[in-house]
C-alpha cells in the first residue's frame, strides 16, 4: 500500500497495523497519527505479536499494511 493509499483508508477512519516482527511490536496509523507508532510491544514471540494482530484485524476499523 503507497502512502497515498494509506492516507485516504486512514480518512475513512480505519487503523492501519503492521507486525514489527525484528522488534517484536505491533505498531499503527490513523487520522491522528500519520506516522508509525508503537501499539504494543514486549512480546514473548512472533506467534505471540502475530495473534494479537489477528485479534486486532478481527475489529472493523483495522486493516494491515
Amino acid at each position: 500500500m503507497t502512502q497515498k493509499d494509506q492516507l485516504k483508508v486512514m480518512r475513512a477512519g480505519f487503523t492501519i497495523i503492521r507486525a514489527d516482527e525484528h522488534n517484536l511490536q505491533l505498531k499503527f496509523k490513523d487520522r491522528n497519527n500519520l506516522h508509525w507508532k508503537i501499539l504494543r510491544s514486549g512480546f514473548s514471540s512472533k506467534s505471540a505479536l502475530q495473534r494479537e494482530k489477528k485479534e486486532f484485524l478481527k475489529m472493523n476499523l483495522f486493516i494491515e499494511d
